[in-house]
């Protein structure tokens, strides 16, 4: 069964054991709220229960499905990321339970393989894994018709595709599309481009709010994704120092948006994006303003001595990473 259509599915029967498996988070985060949503809100407290990683044992996951509602309805136990070796007896507990009749609770594992593995036969396989384009295009055409917005044959694929067929990012950037054209604006590939940021600015953008909350392996791992798609060291240090040119600029020129479109060549969305991390970020972080600007001055320096040959590109985005997260006596 695909994610999406999990919530029709209920309509039919709700299963006892759910296997989420896959690689797109938003479409876990999507199908996930499909089932607490069959739960009144002021009850969730009660009636939501989640392990994550290995610190649950078979029997803790066993004893929580046990524990009925205390409101009469079923209760979700989640186990997401569960990957610990199972023994023989923790097997023959978890066949034991899959075998009992009339349970009352649902069992809903996240990429957890060694249980899902033990309860294969008694579980509907959800796919959350990145959609193929033709899905993703179906999907938006859905959201935008549903919503009345009028578009050409391009626009849905060129969302899709903008967004590398990430659905969070789908769907954030569906929202931006629906309210910038209303009833009055058709979309076509000419208003995406205008609206949505590539993936590889989003990335960026993603890294640079990771190095300011100081959480260095989620930025690591960032970098890694993008090194691994194909971006060159060259390109991630120019995209970088475009970055935090554009931050800087946003923070020290006042609210005029049209300058920043035209003399930076910056999107509506992207517009948007940057303004809210900006606040976000003034919140979080002491000294930003002061902070950016040493960052962006540091930068240019590096991209110098890459072009003029006094370092290679490799060596100068390390220099950049190292410099960002802190690690050199130049911050």
């Amino acid at each position: 069964m695909q994610a999406l259509q999990l919530k029709r599915s209920f309509k039919e029967n709700i299963a006892d054991v759910y296997s989420l498996i896959g690689n797109d988070d938003g479409l876990i985060t999507y199908a996930l709220s499909k089932f607490y949503e069959l739960v009144p809100e002021e009850e969730r407290d009660f009636s939501l229960e989640t392990f994550e990683g290995n610190e649950a044992s078979v029997d803790d996951i066993i004893n929580a499905l046990a524990y009925g509602s205390m409101f009469g309805g079923r209760r979700f136990v989640t186990v997401r990321d569960m990957t610990a070796k199972l023994s023989v007896d923790d097997c023959e507990k978890l066949l034991d339970y899959a075998r009992e009749d009339d349970k009352q609770n649902v069992l809903i594992l996240v990429n957890s393989p060694s249980i899902a593995k033990v309860l294969e036969s008694y579980s509907v396989i959800v796919d959350c894994n990145t959609m193929d384009l033709p899905s993703c295009v179906s999907y938006i055409q859905t959201l935008l018709k549903f919503y009345k917005v009028e578009f050409d044959n391009t626009a849905a694929s060129a969302i899709a595709n903008a967004c590398n067929r990430d659905f969070a990012r789908m769907n954030s950037e569906v929202d931006k599309i629906i309210l910038y054209c209303g009833q009055e604006i058709k979309a076509d590939r000419h208003t995406v481009e205008e609206i949505v940021p590539s993936d590889a600015e989003t990335k960026v953008y993603e890294f640079i709010s990771a190095l300011q909350e100081r959480d260095y392996d989620r930025a690591m791992d960032i970098i890694g994704v993008m090194r691994a798609k194909g971006e060159k060291p060259a390109g991630l240090l120019a995209l970088i120092t475009s970055s935090y040119k554009n931050i800087f600029a946003l923070m020290t020129n006042g609210k005029d948006d049209e300058l920043y479109l035209k003399t930076l060549n910056l999107k509506s969305g992207a517009v948007y994006s940057i303004r809210k991390r900006i606040e976000e970020s003034k919140r979080k972080v002491p000294g930003y303003l002061y902070k950016i600007k040493n960052a962006l001055y540091y930068l240019y320096a590096l991209e110098y001595e890459f072009k003029s040959g006094k370092i290679s590109p490799d060596n100068a985005l390390d220099s950049a990473i190292v410099y960002l997260m802190g690690k050199t006596n130049a911050v």
